[in-house]
């Protein structure tokens, strides 16, 4: 091992440039992937985190008529795993011993649930003790006598911390629970707010073993620790005679799709889901985030493919220097560590520097509140999995380590001589398609296919998933393939272009174009590398411009012609509406407090508004459906993520509990958007049954959408409320026009994560263009030497990397923007189907000569170090040298 660290240390220190360039390339592939994993991992982890702290479910079900079933056929659902009946209601504890301080009562929160499946379900951990076991032995005891006894059989609790702490509880302790006594409480009963008298009668105590006591987290931290929970069965003793609202509680099975789950609980059940469970899991945010990760597995390809490129040029570098080893007794095994150790050293600080500096770029993105689900979105915590960094960090060395084989490959069978010579090593070059070939499937195929079981794709895997996944590997197949198995074509149009600027500069032409003739895999490499950035560039822009083109579509239905006015002091909205409609132009007045969730947001309007425009102006019958309350109105985004379709039942939770069956009347955007907060996911129905269904006072009003007739002045809308109020006081309004502005905004802030990592494989990109050239100049130091020496000035040599930096950078520009272009068609249609948007076929636009000359100026720039670099040699060592 002493000869071969002798010549890989020397060989590292002495060309400096080479190592330093290709261990970043391997770092800043490496380092791009983890930083999408590490921010992904954070996004999720730290957005969800305030909603675990309310320690609800996955799914809250309710039906019509309490029609749920039992837990098997509610388990049978796609998408639920398994589910069970809950209540939650106020209660009051004490110790077993009342004299004692300690003993004193507590008020709780009381959760019932089946402790048979309760440890299934996800919602509690337990950290003293154990869990609950089934019993429904209950002794119901008025007035316990102090330093009663715990019996045989006695049912089961589990208390939070902050309760166990409080009263002095441990596994064994006794517990006595009964229900709350209170005043009568009001119900919204069809409309009505309705008195509810508490039962007569005494609650009873009952006493209960406690034998565990739950973390601080989920249900834990209900009522701030302050939590017991209960079997089911035994629940319902402690509130026999007491109405409870009696729910199912189930968990996500994450191997379905959102989308498919919401659109099977809606045809029978009103539904809850919980925000943690299904954070990133919508349409919209999968296909971002599955995008972010394709963005990250390009960056590692493409770090990857320089480092193989790297030290496959290198071997021409140095074969005088392995037949020199060779002549002078060494072995093939020991030239094969040589090559091996070097390789493991660029590889592993490559690898050493990608995974920490990865650590650090998901850091400061997320610092700068850019996350995998959008910009905007700060993150408090940072949390490192470890376990997956490495992985990924390992996968990258490990094939870089195979990179190193190609020199050992090449060199096979070669004699001393011959090596001393250089001829037959270039001969050799012709024989090495099977190992191109080799690398490429490794490259392409295998390198794709462990990073998704490392880094799993986002939801289910959808044959448009499927066929994203397959057309993202399959281009990077392509360009791989080209490369490293079909350089002759790129170099062809290489040397073409070069003809016009041969006769511009003649000496710096003629040399250009016979440095590209004698380097077909290293022009073909760095074409590839630019094409991929610029087919990029062209495909998320234009995916981007076709989400803009959404926007636009869906404002000119629903926000262009309308103005927000909000912040009014309490207005009976019969007045000013009578107020509005005698200004010219205003068609309708829409109302903007009467609205809840559930599950998804409903809101009330006024039936009569809605006649002069959208659906119900081209449909008269519409406003009878609507007026009679048998029908619902629901948002372009709802229907079509839902799969609803006009005449389908939809399930809509009252306040009392109970669950009443719409229909969908029409499907539009043209009534009910309200941007406070932006929601595009909405049903409307009639104001009156906001009042009926959750006793909403739905006659005074501070907030109003108000629809224009097209090409009136928003300034109407003003003048008219300022009127009405006798002035502004507090009141803001904001137009349609600046809605759809803010919306465009936001896709263009949100896409800044892959704006940031199109620059990353830029950069990568140019690190491959300048490794390529770096060796070239090392290789053609003799020559460069006889230049100098026979007269060619700083300028011409200069000229020469110019203008092969030129081709490259406008071929591969060239070939990349055209498969962008050709490819964002099928791109667009699969984004849809992906994200359920209808999403418009607008073009690249601009971007494919913007990817064009970014190509170009990546090239350029890449050439500046090794033209310098070449400038530096002295023309007398390097002719004696050699």
């Amino acid at each position: 091992m002493g000869l071969a660290l002798t010549v890989a240390r020397k060989s590292l220190l002495e060309r400096p440039g080479r190592t330093l360039f290709s261990t970043l390339g391997i770092a800043m592939g490496i380092a791009t992937v983890v930083a999408v994993v590490v921010l992904d991992h954070n996004t999720i982890l730290g957005l969800s985190a305030p909603y675990l702290r309310e320690g609800g479910p996955d799914i809250e079900l309710r039906a019509p008529g309490d029609r749920l079933g039992d837990a098997r056929t509610l388990s049978e659902i796609e998408g639920v795993s398994v589910a069970t009946r809950t209540f939650r209601q106020d209660a009051v504890v004490r110790a077993e011993r009342p004299q004692d301080e300690r003993g004193g009562k507590r008020r709780v929160q009381l959760v019932a649930i089946d402790a048979q499946i309760a440890p299934e379900l996800g919602v509690y951990r337990v950290a003293q003790g154990r869990d609950l076991q089934p019993n429904l032995r209950l002794d119901p005891r008025p007035d316990p006598r102090p330093g009663t006894g715990a019996g045989a059989g006695r049912p089961e609790v589990l208390v939070g911390t902050e309760l166990a702490e409080a009263l002095d509880l441990e596994p064994g302790a006794s517990l006595w629970i009964s229900r709350l006594v209170r005043p009568g409480k009001k119900r919204c009963e069809d409309g009505v707010l309705v008195e509810v008298e508490g039962p007569p009668d005494r609650p009873s105590e009952h006493e209960f073993e406690v034998v565990g006591v739950i973390t601080r987290e989920r249900l834990g931290r209900r009522g701030s620790g302050m939590v017991v929970v209960i079997d089911f069965e035994a629940g319902e003793e402690v509130y026999r005679g007491v109405r409870v609202d009696r729910r199912w509680w189930a968990r996500r099975d994450s191997g379905v799709d959102v989308e498919r789950l919401k659109t099977t609980l809606s045809r029978s059940y009103s539904y809850v889901l919980d925000k943690s469970a299904i954070l990133g899991q919508a349409a919209d945010e999968r296909a971002f985030r599955t995008g972010v990760r394709m963005a990250g597995l390009l960056a590692l390809v493409l770090g990857l493919y320089v480092i193989f490129h790297t030290l496959s040029m290198s071997l021409t570098e140095r074969i005088g220097e392995v037949g020199t080893l060779s002549a002078l007794g060494t072995t093939r095994s020991q030239l094969a560590r040589v090559f091996l150790l070097e390789a493991g050293l660029l590889a592993g600080g490559g690898a050493l520097l990608g995974a920490l500096g990865g650590v650090a770029l998901a850091r400061l993105l997320l610092a700068l509140g850019i996350t995998t689900l959008g910009t905007g979105k700060h993150v408090e915590l940072f949390v490192v999995p470890w376990g997956t960094v490495l992985s990924l960090a390992s996968l990258g060395m490990v094939i870089a380590l195979v990179g190193s084989v190609y020199p050992l490959v090449t060199l096979r069978g070669a004699s001393a001589a011959q090596a001393l010579r250089g001829g037959e090593a270039l001969e050799r070059r012709r024989t090495s398609a099977g190992f191109h070939l080799l690398y490429a499937l490794l490259l392409a195929l295998v390198v794709p296919s462990i990073y998704f079981v490392v880094v799993p794709v986002v939801g289910e895997l959808t044959a448009e998933l499927v066929a994203v996944l397959l057309g993202a590997v399959g281009f990077l197949a392509l360009l791989v393939v080209l490369s490293l198995l079909v350089p002759t074509a790129l170099t062809a149009l290489c040397s073409a272009l070069t003809r016009p600027l041969t006769a511009l500069w003649p000496f710096a032409g003629r040399m250009a174009a016979r440095a590209i003739r004698d380097a077909p895999a290293r022009i073909g490499v760095s074409a590839s590398a630019l094409a991929l950035v610029s087919a990029g560039v062209v495909g998320l822009k234009g995916m981007t411009r076709s989400l803009e083109g959404e926007v636009r579509q869906w404002a000119g239905e629903a926000v262009r012609h309308k103005v927000w006015v909000r912040g009014m002091p309490p207005t009976d909205f019969s007045a000013l509406a009578e107020h509005l409609h005698r200004y010219p132009g205003v068609l309708g007045v829409e109302k903007g407090n009467a609205r809840v969730h559930s599950p998804f947001l409903v809101m009330g309007v006024a039936v009569s508004e809605l006649a002069r425009y959208g659906p119900c102006a081209q449909h008269p019958d519409l406003l009878e459906t609507l007026e009679q309350g048998r029908g619902m109105i629901l948002s372009r985004r709802l229907a079509r993520d839902l799969d609803y379709r006009v005449g389908d039942p939809v399930q809509l939770a009252r306040a009392d509990g109970r669950v009443e069956e719409l229909r969908v009347a029409a499907i539009s955007d043209a009534y009910g958007h309200y941007p406070y907060p932006d929601e595009r996911m909405y049903g409307l129905v009639a104001d009156h049954l906001m009042e009926l269904f959750y006793c909403i006072d739905v006659d005074t009003v501070s907030e109003v959408a108000v629809r224009l007739d097209s090409g009136t002045d928003p300034g109407t809308v003003e003048a008219a409320v300022f009127d009405f109020h006798g002035g502004p006081h507090e009141i803001h309004l904001r137009a349609g026009s600046r809605i759809e502005a803010d919306h465009v905004a936001d896709i263009r802030r949100d896409f800044v994560l892959f704006d940031v990592l199109l620059a990353l494989t830029a950069v990568l990109a140019g690190l491959g263009v300048l490794n390529g050239q770096l060796l070239a100049a090392l290789e053609r130091t003799v020559q460069v030497g006889v230049l100098k020496a026979l007269g060619a000035s700083r300028r011409q040599m200069a000229g020469v990397g110019l203008v092969e930096s030129a081709v490259v950078g406008l071929v591969g520009g060239a070939l990349g923007a055209a498969l962008g272009a050709l490819g964002l068609p099928v791109v667009i249609v699969v984004l849809g189907r992906l994200t359920g948007l209808a999403l418009p076929q607008v073009g690249p636009g601009p971007w494919v000569w913007i990817a064009l000359g970014g190509s170009l100026a990546v090239a350029l720039l890449s050439g500046l170090y090794p033209i310098w670099r070449t400038n530096r040699i002295d023309a007398v060592r390097a002719v004696r040298t050699g």
